[in-house]
């Protein structure tokens, strides 16, 4: 009766260290997947901020370059206008 008993007890702390390591692996791959799953998070984060600098930078250029091109098309109207007071002018 003793040594079943042994057994028994002896079997039962082989499974419970058992199930303690299965328990501390699947933490552990919980624990890599949680740190996976937050690494892709922050390259996205990543990504994303520098998709939006490169957007802003690209909208300032064609905002800047719209600008450019209508006070240079000002310019040469209030140009030839000068021109053709002038023409004018001296034609009378």
């Amino acid at each position: 009766n003793t040594a079943a008993f042994r057994l028994w007890r002896l079997q039962k702390e082989l499974l419970s260290k058992e199930e303690a390591r299965l328990l501390e692996a699947r933490a552990l791959l919980e624990k890599k997947q949680l740190r996976h799953i937050f690494w892709v998070w922050r390259s996205r984060c990543l990504e994303m901020e520098q998709i939006l600098a490169l957007t802003t930078r690209i909208q300032r250029n064609l905002v800047s370059r719209c600008f450019s091109a209508w006070k240079e098309t000002v310019e040469q109207k209030a140009l030839y206008r000068c021109n053709v007071f002038r023409l004018r002018a001296i034609s009378l």
